[in-house]
């Protein structure tokens, strides 16, 4: 017989992952707790949520939502970084954290509905942030203006050099 307990946890990682715009799987075996307390903080104060699930509970959610192929990511001790406001983010965090203390490493992820093996993780976790690729969108439309307001410029500049030199020279005349 199932418990209630259970019953209500995978109602409550259904809410988690249906809300989620991307949520990471990661092995985190080998982080002691004053390691796994400093990621879960900054993950908490980029409005991430990181938890250590249990497999079992996950499948369940993950099979009630209708979806197949999460059993590679949930074997062995896996914890999860769910973000509902950005895809990328926390796959970056994750991928900095790593850099630094060599764990935890990825095991996959999903991605607005797609799934992601490990290899794909990692690369996504490169990509540049939302905010910086608006900056560099940004930048690459301001250059055309930036050349064309420069050339208009330099056209009154040099006109103000030329009527400049031609009363110079009357003038010296």
């Amino acid at each position: 017989m199932v418990q209630q307990g259970k019953i209500d946890r995978v109602d409550q990682l259904v809410s988690l992952f249906k809300g989620a715009k991307s949520v990471i799987f990661n092995d985190y075996k080998g982080l002691d707790v004053a390691v796994i307390s400093s990621l879960r903080r900054e993950c908490h104060e980029n409005n991430i949520t990181f938890r250590v699930i249990k497999n079992t509970l996950a499948l369940r959610a993950f099979e009630s939502m209708g979806m197949e192929g999460m059993d590679e990511f949930l074997s062995g001790p896996t914890a999860i970084a769910v973000s509902v406001e950005e895809e990328v983010l926390p796959a970056q965090i994750l991928k900095k954290f790593a850099d630094e203390h060599q764990l935890p490493s990825f095991k996959g992820a999903l991605v607005n509905g797609r799934i992601l093996s490990k290899e794909k993780t990692v690369e996504f976790a490169s990509l540049p942030s939302k905010e910086e690729l608006q900056a560099k969108l940004v930048g690459t439309l301001q250059g055309p203006v930036r050349g064309l307001v420069t050339c208009l410029d330099a056209s009154r500049r040099n006109l103000v050099y030329v009527i400049q030199a031609i009363y110079e020279k009357k003038g010296a005349a």
